[in-house]
């Protein structure tokens, strides 16, 4: 028996240029928040979405009051405003 190795080419697995899912955001990142605190981050990406094209010609836009626990377990409720003619 030879004991040549065959060359061959991984064309499988690892890292590839373009691979993977992509995100409609320009860039993101990792970030760990406590599982209570999942709920109103997701309502709040969701808000910022669907409020995208508010500009100075609309009104003030509020969400839907999202029911959360503080980390010492007291109820809150968080309300998102986008307040386009306002100027912080």
């Amino acid at each position: 028996m030879s004991e040549e190795k065959a060359e061959y080419k991984v064309t499988h697995g690892g890292f590839r240029t373009g691979a993977g899912r992509k995100t409609k955001y320009e860039k993101t990142v990792v970030m760990r928040v406590p599982d209570k605190y999942k709920d109103a981050i997701k309502s709040l990406i969701k808000h910022l979405d669907d409020c995208e094209m508010v500009d100075k010609n609309y009104s003030s836009v509020k969400s839907q009051p999202v029911f959360i626990r503080s980390l010492q377990d007291k109820p809150q409720k968080v309300t998102f405003i986008i307040d386009p003619a306002s100027k912080f």
